[in-house]
């Protein structure tokens, strides 16, 4: 007797998801799409206007006070005090804010990285994104452009309000090169500064620690080495990243141990490998 073959039970078959578009199935996002996403997280987050603002005001305050201050000294100078105001006036009118107002940028490059790792956003950032470095590379461009586009808009005022102060005593060339170049150097000097704070809180990943590293960094530790005796000291704590704000001269301040081209090189050093060491540890420590 003949048995029928069995015939295995049909099954329907498997068509994709309509409501998912088919450019958009097994989509992995890419670098444009990540700098996006930071974009948004920054926008979002409450510290980044905070700082932001804070780096404004100080910026502005400090610039008045500075200014007004070696001014209203200014007869009781002595020659060489008076000759060092003139030949670096846009010095003093940069830097003494970019020096107070990096506390700001710090805090808030050491919580952008951080805080994800204190909260555990950044599991969720790499489920969606595999591969780590582009994570990072990401953030960092995204915040170091928002940075140096808003420090430009605070430098020209600044630069505007403290020649006008010091115009009875010093001029300062609006269109000189000098001039020029310092108010872009202080775009350059916060955001790379951010960059290295950004990437001391992404290896340290706790914001307190990571913000108390950064200020022993930016302001104790010069301090320290300035008071070694002879130009050692001088030439170690201008090495480090906040003895970079002598890119913020014109370059004729006898005192200074490094020109405005090697401070600003510096500085980017001390990014570069600072991003760098936290990119690996990023990539291979457990999260």
């Amino acid at each position: 007797m003949r048995t029928a073959a069995i015939q295995p039970p049909a099954t329907a078959p498997v068509h994709a998801d309509p409501r998912v578009p088919c450019g958009h199935r097994g989509h992995r996002p890419g670098f444009r799409d990540l700098l996006r996403s930071e974009r948004s997280k920054l926008a979002t987050l409450r510290s980044t206007w905070w700082s932001l603002g804070v780096m404004v005001l100080l910026s502005l305050v400090f610039t008045v006070v500075a200014t007004s201050t070696v001014t209203g000294q200014w007869s009781t100078m002595n020659a060489a005090d008076r000759a060092a105001f003139q030949h670096d006036t846009i010095g003093l009118i940069l830097q003494p804010p970019a020096q107070i107002a990096q506390l700001a940028i710090c805090v808030l490059g050491a919580l952008l990285m951080a805080s994800e790792f204190s909260t555990g956003m950044i599991r969720a950032t790499t489920l969606a994104t595999p591969r780590r470095t582009p994570v990072l590379m990401a953030k960092a461009t995204v915040f170091a452009l928002l940075v140096f586009l808003l420090a430009e808009a605070v430098a020209w005022p600044a630069v505007l309000i403290g020649s006008s102060i010091t115009r009875a005593h010093a001029s300062v060339g609006i269109g000189d090169p000098a001039t020029v170049r310092a108010a872009l150097s202080f775009g350059l000097y916060m955001s790379l500064t951010g960059l290295v704070a950004l990437a001391v809180g992404t290896l340290i990943r706790h914001p307190a620690a990571a913000i108390a590293v950064l200020a022993g960094l930016q302001f104790v530790l010069p301090v320290a080495l300035s008071q070694v005796s002879g130009s050692v000291g001088e030439h170690l704590a201008g090495a480090l990243p906040a003895g970079a704000v002598a890119m913020l001269g014109s370059g004729h301040d006898a005192g200074a141990a490094y020109s405005p081209v090697e401070s600003f090189l510096i500085l980017l050093a001390w990014a570069a490998a600072l991003l760098t060491v936290a990119g690996t540890s990023f990539k291979k420590r457990n999260l």
